[in-house]
Protein backbone atom coordinates (compact mmCIF):
# COMPACT_ATOMS: atom_id res chain seq x y z
CA UNK A 1 0.00 0.00 0.00
CA UNK A 2 2.86 2.38 0.68
CA UNK A 3 4.05 2.23 -2.94
CA UNK A 4 0.65 3.26 -4.30
CA UNK A 5 -0.85 5.45 -1.56
CA UNK A 6 2.28 6.62 0.26
CA UNK A 7 1.29 5.77 3.86
CA UNK A 8 0.89 3.00 6.41
CA UNK A 9 -2.31 2.30 8.31
CA UNK A 10 -3.00 4.83 11.08
CA UNK A 11 -2.73 3.41 14.61
CA UNK A 12 -5.00 4.76 17.35
CA UNK A 13 -6.49 3.44 20.58
CA UNK A 14 -9.83 3.17 22.31
CA UNK A 15 -10.80 3.09 25.98
CA UNK A 16 -12.34 -0.13 27.30
CA UNK A 17 -14.33 -0.12 30.55
CA UNK A 18 -13.26 -2.99 32.81
CA UNK A 19 -15.70 -5.04 34.96
CA UNK A 20 -13.91 -3.86 38.13
CA UNK A 21 -14.72 -0.23 37.33
CA UNK A 22 -11.37 0.71 35.78
CA UNK A 23 -10.49 1.47 32.18
CA UNK A 24 -7.66 0.52 29.82
CA UNK A 25 -6.43 1.72 26.44
CA UNK A 26 -6.49 -0.87 23.63
CA UNK A 27 -4.53 -0.21 20.41
CA UNK A 28 -6.47 -0.43 17.13
CA UNK A 29 -6.25 0.77 13.55
CA UNK A 30 -8.20 3.71 12.19
CA UNK A 31 -9.05 2.60 8.65
CA UNK A 32 -10.76 4.34 5.77
CA UNK A 33 -13.02 2.42 3.37
CA UNK A 34 -10.22 1.90 0.81
CA UNK A 35 -7.90 0.64 3.56
CA UNK A 36 -10.55 -1.88 4.67
CA UNK A 37 -10.83 -3.05 1.08
CA UNK A 38 -7.05 -3.48 0.87
CA UNK A 39 -7.16 -5.78 3.88
CA UNK A 40 -10.21 -7.68 2.67
CA UNK A 41 -8.68 -8.65 -0.69
CA UNK A 42 -6.26 -11.53 -1.12
CA UNK A 43 -3.72 -9.97 -3.54
CA UNK A 44 -0.22 -8.66 -2.86
CA UNK A 45 0.00 -5.07 -1.60
CA UNK A 46 0.62 -3.33 -4.92
CA UNK A 47 -2.00 -5.32 -6.86
CA UNK A 48 -4.49 -4.87 -4.00
CA UNK A 49 -4.00 -1.10 -3.96
CA UNK A 50 -4.44 -0.81 -7.72
CA UNK A 51 -7.58 -2.98 -7.60
CA UNK A 52 -9.22 -0.93 -4.87
CA UNK A 53 -8.35 2.41 -6.47
CA UNK A 54 -9.75 1.20 -9.79
CA UNK A 55 -12.88 -0.15 -8.09
CA UNK A 56 -13.50 3.22 -6.40
CA UNK A 57 -12.94 5.11 -9.66
CA UNK A 58 -9.93 7.01 -8.34
CA UNK A 59 -7.53 5.89 -11.07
Amino acid sequence: MEKVCGRNFALTSRTIVQPNGGTREVPCYSLTKPECLYIATKFNDEARAKLVLRDMGIQ
